[in-house]
């Protein structure tokens, strides 16, 4: 792991952004996504704190997220995010006590058998694709649905679907799938255990679509304090749980006409200071960044100038008035004085979303709890 990048995480607020959000979608329960080790924020370090603020399920995606959090919550919820392969079937079954999604009814006889054989139902959530187009029922295969509430293998506890663009600013489409949802759910009402959990809603749905959240919602964003699209105003409650820092690593005076770095992408138009830092997309600061990002040094704003390298960025200081040494503060990510750099600005210059910016940042570096 780096030991000349810091990254910091910063539990407190993210207990903070559970509670403020389990209060706010009251009386739904709240599903706090915590896939991809959190997001790359520590699933481990993170989930008691999660289940401590309120959460009252945890969402994940591999086995060994649940083997992590079976060892630390051996009795939260927690529900898979995604179908999976026979053998992680396998294996959940019998030792780590999944919620499973089912979208088709090859899944559904498998864990159906996979009951049977331990003798106890396997909890299930029925997924049905609305609009997404990834996985899951179409709304005319009410046949199949009905099929699978009846499998004796089975114990139907929810029945979910995901929106495909509750970010956008037109929320037509996301309508849409609400009604389908709402629709299907009414018709299904005969075949569906009395307390099956409904749910639909991400953050940008949660925190836009108030008044139809039904039984559950599933938040990972916003427990993070990212927000996923600039289409909306979140709310200020909400608090970023990662920065990422590093130091200048080498301060050098250039004259006009230098190219810098790989592919000479950018050359000095005048005399000019250029610093070093020891992060590249080696580190988790992504290539894309190119002649594009900024970091903050000083309080203020420098841009990063030539290719993002393995392990070296090159930045402007030219502007600065205040001098830079080696060894002086360089936030990626975060505040620095007035100033600050927000994942949605990072993502936004290359098309990205805030979850690759966690993940490269968190997996790629050591990090710290503070």
């Amino acid at each position: 792991m780096q030991n000349h990048v810091a990254v910091n995480i910063y539990p407190e607020r993210f207990a903070q952004n559970i509670r403020f959000l389990k209060q706010a979608v009251s009386p739904a329960k709240l599903c706090v996504v915590m896939k991809s080790d959190a997001y790359g924020h520590g699933l481990a370090e993170l989930a008691p704190v999660a289940a401590a603020a309120g959460a009252d399920a945890i969402g994940i995606c591999s086995n060994d997220e649940a083997r992590t959090l079976r060892q630390l919550l051996p009795n939260i919820p927690l529900i898979r995010l995604r179908s999976a392969l026979k053998q992680e079937y396998d294996e959940s079954a019998s030792l780590l006590n999944l919620e499973e999604q089912v979208g088709s009814l090859e899944v559904a006889e498998y864990l159906h058998q996979l009951g049977l054989r331990r003798q106890r139902p396997i909890p299930v959530h029925i997924k049905i694709d609305t609009g997404m187009g990834r996985s899951g029922f179409f709304v005319e295969q009410q046949e199949a649905i009905k099929q699978v509430c009846q499998l004796a293998g089975l114990k139907v506890v929810g029945l979910m679907t995901h929106f495909a663009s509750a970010d956008d600013q037109d929320l037509a489409q996301t309508e849409a799938q609400l009604a389908k949802f709402s629709l299907l759910k009414h018709q299904l009402s005969q075949y569906l255990p009395a307390d099956v959990l409904c749910h639909s809603h991400n953050s940008a749905a949660s925190i836009r679509l108030k008044g139809q959240r039904a039984d559950l919602v599933r938040i990972g964003a916003a427990c993070y304090g990212a927000q996923t699209s600039q289409c909306f105003e979140q709310p200020a409650e909400l608090q970023t749980v990662m920065d990422m820092h590093t130091s200048v690593m080498e301060v050098r005076d250039v004259p006009a006409g230098t190219s810098i770095g790989y592919g000479s992408k950018f050359t000095t138009r005048c005399n000019s200071r250029i610093a070093s830092i020891p992060v590249g997309f080696g580190e988790g600061y992504p290539r894309a960044l190119f002649n594009k990002g900024q970091v903050l040094i000083n309080g203020q704003r420098c841009p990063v100038i030539g290719r993002v390298s393995l392990n070296i960025t090159t930045i402007d200081i030219t502007q600065l008035k205040q001098p830079v040494a080696w060894g002086d503060d360089v936030v990626l990510l975060g505040q620095q004085g007035d100033e600050s750099i927000s994942l949605e600005e990072l993502a936004g210059e290359f098309d990205s979303v805030h979850t690759e910016i966690n993940l490269m940042a968190g997996l790629m570096n050591q990090r710290s709890y503070l």
